[in-house]
């Protein structure tokens, strides 16, 4: 195998990538992209999507910051924290 033999397989694999690429976005456009004519049907898609969401995550009480508690980001204290050493020989 010479130089352009090499050449070419690598351009028709990439073009047989590509135009396979390009006949599953035409053959399935309908399922990547939502097309609407008003304004209503978006908001209605957007509601069963956030509704689907909604009723699919298991969420757990609602946190609630009161005024008195500053809410603060928590880290272990810095005991914890271990020195590592790697030595190559």
């Amino acid at each position: 195998m010479n130089g352009m033999d090499i050449v070419l397989i690598n351009v028709i694999s990439y073009m047989g990538g590509l135009l396979t690429g390009l006949g599953f976005c035409f053959k399935y456009k309908k399922h990547f992209l939502l097309r609407t004519s008003s304004h209503d049907q978006l908001s209605e898609i957007l509601n069963s999507i956030h509704s689907e969401i909604s009723s699919s995550t298991n969420v757990g009480p609602p946190v609630v910051a009161s005024a008195h508690q500053p809410i603060i980001a928590s880290a272990p204290p810095p005991e914890v924290f271990k020195e590592v050493i790697i030595r190559t020989n």
